[in-house]
């Protein structure tokens, strides 16, 4: 199902169901939602991916705040049945307290040993049956009526402490929702905020893959210009592949050839490999030549070429500083920079190209196996 779909569904299901299937369909459409959540941080591979995990979020929050709704129209319909309870039973014990005012004038109207003149002032038999029946029903209403609000007020203070519990816990849910919207708000601003960020990291990519094609246009042209350059050497330097020594001790952080951004489904050509710098930074000529560039050259910073016989170059970018200068001839091994940043994406590093007649070559196929 599209997961565009799903929040529709989840609602129309919603409409037409009961409180507990409305909970039960919104408690499985959490755990869905948790269980996407937790392949997305276990794929970090994507921006996409991030708001795709952002979106996931959002749509629980926004399942957990209906469910909050849910548990609070619920807390209210039992408030509303309780204060309906409390209403009554106040009726009823106000109904007992006039049943109890009215025992009392009737006695008060007998007055003191009303009792005894009842008895006393009988004309016959059947009078002091009557009489009798009278005081035993009068004191049997008393105390039934006495024990009526006697279990009324126990009753009242019942439901008010039941009352008191659904108060509290609405008042719960109220916060947690409170909570929940702040958390939705908050996930739509991070959203927001991202998709920006990518947008301008989008943008700064696009410009600089251009800067970087545009320089590496003026590399070819500069290197074009060189080839009048006599370069000899004893030394075939074809018969060197796969044997150079490397130029830096380090580690690859960026490899030859075609790649593919992760964020933003781009590509890049790489000429050349970026080297990170492990124990020394510095930089040695991988074989025999002459240095015909030594200065700063945009989208590589300090960058140092030698050229050698066959039409091959080597190009050193990224140097702190050169031990050479230009025109100078080079032998393998010999020190020629330092490893910087300058003109760096990644920090201190090396940018390492060989190239045969301007055609970048893979220095992997070149260097040494380690």
């Amino acid at each position: 199902m599209n997961k565009k779909l799903i929040p529709l569904f989840t609602a129309l299901l919603l409409l037409f169901a009961s409180s507990q299937e409305k909970l039960r369909v919104i408690n499985l459409r959490i755990e869905e939602i948790s269980a996407k959540l937790l392949a997305c941080k276990q794929d970090k591979s994507s921006i996409l991916n991030d708001i795709y995990a952002l979106e996931l979020q959002t749509e629980s929050a926004v399942i957990e705040l209906n469910k909050v709704g849910l548990l609070m129209a619920d807390t209210r319909a039992q408030i509303a049945r309780k204060q309906k309870e409390e209403e009554s039973l106040k009726a009823k014990i106000r109904s007992s307290q006039d049943n109890v005012r009215r025992i009392l004038r009737v006695l008060y109207k007998i007055g003191e040993l009303g009792y005894v003149k009842l008895f006393i002032n009988i004309g016959n038999f059947d009078q002091l049956f009557r009489n009798y029946h009278l005081i035993v029903s009068l004191m049997d209403e008393r105390v039934m009526v006495i024990r009526e609000i006697r279990q009324g007020i126990m009753k009242l203070q019942k439901i008010k402490a039941e009352l008191q519990v659904e108060f509290d816990r609405q008042n719960s849910l109220r916060k947690e929702q409170s909570g929940k919207l702040s958390r939705l708000q908050g996930l739509k601003q991070e959203k927001l905020e991202l998709i920006a960020k990518i947008n301008r990291q989008r943008d700064f990519n696009v410009r600089l893959l251009e800067e970087l094609k545009s320089e590496g246009e003026n590399l070819t042209r500069f290197l074009d210009q060189k080839q009048t350059v006599i370069v000899t050497d004893p030394v075939d330097f074809k018969l060197l592949q796969g044997k150079l020594a490397w130029p830096l001790p380090g580690s690859i952080i960026s490899s030859f050839g075609k790649k593919k951004s992760a964020h933003f489904n781009t590509y890049t050509i790489n000429n050349g490999i970026e080297i990170k710098p492990v124990l020394s930074d510095e930089i040695k000529a991988i074989g025999a030549g002459e240095i015909i560039f030594c200065d700063y050259f945009k989208g590589y910073g300090n960058l140092l070429i030698i050229q050698h016989a066959g039409n091959f170059h080597t190009l050193y970018g990224h140097c702190d500083s050169f031990q050479k200068k230009l025109g100078d001839r080079v032998q393998a091994g010999e020190v020629i920079a330092l490893a910087g940043n300058s003109g760096s994406l990644y920090g201190k590093s090396l940018y390492f190209e060989i190239r045969q007649k301007l055609k970048p070559l893979d220095p992997l196929l070149w260097l040494s196996k380690r």
